[in-house]
């Protein structure tokens, strides 16, 4: 019997481990997912285009490249849109498969943007969230993925 209750102990450790990293998870991508509505709204709706946001300093003649600043910023809305509902949302794969493929390929062109482009600040920051939200979209995905129930 004493045997059986070290197999218990070990088991409810590792199910409040699996709860705990997935509460840090959920929280993670709320926070984040808020800091991108925020940050991609302020950009759309502000009528000066140059912000802390996204480094680009834009003149009045520059209309193509204010243009393509907030179109990244409306993308950056939708990803944060995205990443809010993926967590309240009843689906189990299809929003988070889209995220990790949107992220996944971020952190790829932004990988390639620090050989091409040099190192900065920003580019070492946006990285770093980048790659927060990749694995805890992971994490969560993959907790998801283990929840389905392919009995039909």
């Amino acid at each position: 019997m004493d045997e059986l209750w070290g197999l218990i102990i070990f088991s409810s450790n590792v199910h409040a481990w699996s709860i705990m990293t997935s509460f840090i998870a959920k929280s993670l991508l709320v926070i984040l997912g808020s800091f991108l509505i925020v940050s991609g709204l302020i950009v759309i709706f502000s009528p000066n285009i140059n912000s802390m946001f996204i480094p680009f300093d834009v003149d009045s003649n520059a209309i193509a490249l204010a243009a393509m600043i907030r179109t990244y910023a409306g993308f950056f809305t939708a990803c944060g849109y995205l990443t809010i509902r993926f967590v309240y949302s009843s689906s189990k794969v299809q929003i988070g498969s889209i995220l990790l493929y949107i992220l996944g390929m971020m952190i790829i062109a932004r990988i390639f943007s620090l050989m091409f482009d040099g190192v900065t600040d920003y580019a070492l920051i946006t990285l770093t969230i980048g790659a927060l939200l990749f694995l805890s979209l992971f994490v969560v995905q993959k907790n998801r993925k283990n929840q389905i129930s392919y009995d039909l």
